[in-house]
């Protein structure tokens, strides 16, 4: 019974005020009824529906309740006991543990159709007890079984809630709207893995821009953050425009403190954005570059050895080229529902260069390079040679092809192999992104002395040894090749530690490459005969 206002006596005492105004009660008028009520409720403190519903029960309380006129509901005896439960359960696992709504709905077809194929034969009583049971009885039934069977309940464990994707602004498919000059990137990860996410496979970084439609595709061994930090360093200097803007999705290997600060820095001042959670439609300008430059082009096989990188970086480069400059292409102009149907209008086609030079944000001298090397390109030696790498890659990806120790193919190997240069074609197009080129970083001096041992310090140099016989070992790999080496020393505590240790060689075999290549070189070389591809993430 629930009591309001101020307390009023003791249980006793609001127990035979109860008992005495109930045997008043019946014979007052309303009036009576009324002024007993007001005065109970004054002397109780209880509720004035708690009053009526104690004062018309008919049985006196039961004793020794702590509030007054509680009855003692009666004992049902129990209809469906264990053999019930027993019956029940064979049936709820050949309809592969439904719930029990579904159950309910199915007993009596299940029922008939296992005891025609001999597989129950229930008693006519239990058959109807069976029959006749509500779905909550059902449920109330088998809570106890579902609880005790494995992976009942089980739910994807709450992710930790990255502190840059709260940094990150979110940018909608309608942000677009008022960025209409070059340079706004959405960028996202294509997964050569056949279907299986297991094991190491190759990765395709794309970046298409906006306002042109120009676009970038580049290889990676591995799903690294560094590794697309530098990538993503490469194709800014592959763009014929300074590069204002990138937008990712929430993978981790985009939203991290590593690009974040790379954004941040005062000589770049690039904008970072994310999308939403499971929209692909945020970002459906590089979703739809992911099916035209990778899905239609390479297709759905599983890429793996370093010669499928190479043959990858070559068929992009020129993939570059035969999609930036001579394929033209429809862009958005307005979208407009009415009623319940949506009415588009597009811009003419345009191939992305020519909607790069009417955007006016080029340069002259850029602008008349740009020209020069589409006027340069043959477009029927670009499509051949995409062909020919997408046929290689077919017969790599099949296993028709037989590798050699060192991972390289030999039955794609060409005369003129050793005079392709992953550098050349980079080298080209020097001029058209010197402007955009970032400063080079300056190594801070390490202050203090090291407060830990380095628990590889025996190892160091055969570690590197086998980073740079195997590119792509794992630092798992590396980890049991200790372990086995010297169990004693070693084990798996030291498996985090290791991965740092390789991502940091990565990185710096990275930078490396990538000052080697950036070597300023004069004037634009011829591009076209055949192109070249440039340089891979990890790849000597």
């Amino acid at each position: 019974m629930r009591k309001v206002g101020a307390s009023g006596p003791d249980p006793q005492r609001r127990r035979a005020a109860l008992a005495a105004a109930r045997q008043r009660y019946g014979g007052l008028s309303a009036a009576g009824k009324r002024r007993l009520l007001d005065e109970l409720q004054q002397l109780t403190g209880y509720h004035r529906k708690s009053l009526l519903r104690s004062l018309n029960r008919q049985e006196p309380p039961k004793p020794g309740r702590s509030h007054a006129g509680a009855l003692e509901r009666p004992h049902h005896r129990r209809r469906y006991g264990p053999e019930v439960l027993e019956a029940l359960l064979p049936l709820w696992e050949a309809s592969d543990r439904l719930c029990g709504k579904r159950l309910q709905a199915l007993l009596p077809l299940l029922v008939a159709s296992l005891e025609r194929h001999g597989h129950m034969n229930l008693e006519p009583d239990m058959r109807e007890k069976v029959l006749s049971m509500s779905s909550a009885t059902i449920d109330r039934l088998l809570s106890p079984i579902r609880k005790a069977s494995g992976g009942n309940g089980w739910r994807r464990p709450p992710r930790a809630y990255s502190a840059v994707r709260r940094r990150v602004p979110v940018r909608t498919f309608k942000g677009w709207e008022d960025h209409h000059d070059p340079g706004w990137l959405e960028i996202d990860l294509v997964a050569h893995c056949g279907g299986r996410m297991e094991g190491r496979f190759l990765w395709t970084l794309v970046a298409t821009d906006i306002a042109t439609g120009w676009s970038e595709s580049l290889p990676l061994l591995q799903r690294d953050g560094a590794v697309v930090l530098m990538a993503l360093q490469l194709i800014r200097r592959q763009l014929p425009f300074p590069l204002r803007g990138i937008d990712a999705d929430n993978d981790p290997v985009f939203m991290n403190t590593l690009m974040e600060a790379w954004c941040d820095r005062p000589e770049d001042r690039i904008k970072l954005t994310r999308s939403r959670a499971y929209k692909s439609n945020d970002q459906a300008w590089v979703e739809q570059k992911n099916g035209v430059l990778v899905r239609r082009v390479v297709g759905y096989e599983r890429l793996v050895s370093l010669e499928a990188a190479r043959l990858l970086g070559e068929l992009y480069a020129a993939l570059r080229l035969f999609t930036n400059l001579f394929q033209p292409s429809f862009k958005l102009k307005s979208s407009v529902r009415e009623g319940g149907r949506i009415k588009r209008q597009h811009h003419p086609p345009r191939t992305p260069l020519q909607r790069l030079l009417a955007t006016g944000q080029v340069s002259k001298e850029k602008a008349r390079a740009l020209q020069e090397l589409q006027q340069s390109s043959d477009p029927m030696a670009l499509l051949e040679t995409i062909r020919r790498h997408q046929a290689q890659l077919a017969l790599l990806a099949s296993g028709e092809q037989a590798s050699n120790p060192g991972g390289t193919t030999t039955a794609l190997a060409d005369p003129d192999a050793e005079n392709r240069s992953l550098e050349s074609f980079l080298s080209g197009l020097q001029l058209l992104w010197k402007d955009s080129q970032p400063r080079p970083k300056r190594a801070k001096p390490r202050t203090g002395k090291r407060t830990r041992i380095d628990p590889f310090e025996a190892d160091a140099e055969r570690i590197r040894q086998w980073l740079a016989e195997e590119p792509i070992v794992t630092p798992k790999e590396l980890m049991q090749r200790l372990i086995k080496k010297d169990p004693e020393r070693y084990g798996m505590r030291h498996l985090r530690t290791m991965q740092r240790r390789v991502s940091g060689y990565r990185l710096a075999q990275i930078e490396r490459e990538l000052q080697e290549t950036l070597e300023p070189r004069q004037g634009l070389e011829q591009p076209m005969g055949k192109a070249e591809s440039p340089v891979l993430p990890g790849v000597k």
